[in-house]
């Protein structure tokens, strides 16, 4: 195995684990902030409203990141 190799693999592990890391801060805000809007009195089990609140939140909020994140992609390709 040669330098090269070897530094492009601590590269691509340090890419995953960034990738992970992101993923996980938006599953804890997306959890944190859908929860708080939607359920107002936690129990064994979430009613009908609260079930479709949590529904469209989740959707909403994954909209809004992909919208940030190909704008985020455009800007740094127009850098190029």
């Amino acid at each position: 195995m040669d330098g090269k190799s070897t530094k492009e693999d601590i590269m691509q592990a340090l890419k995953e684990e960034s990738d992970r890391e992101f993923m996980k801060d938006i599953l804890n805000s997306l959890s944190t902030k859908c929860f708080t809007k939607c359920v107002s009195k936690p129990g064994e089990r979430l009613d009908k409203a609260e079930q479709t609140c949590l529904a469209k939140c989740v959707d909403r909020f994954l909209d809004s990141r992909a919208v940030v994140f190909e704008t985020m992609q455009e800007r740094g390709s127009n850098r190029d």
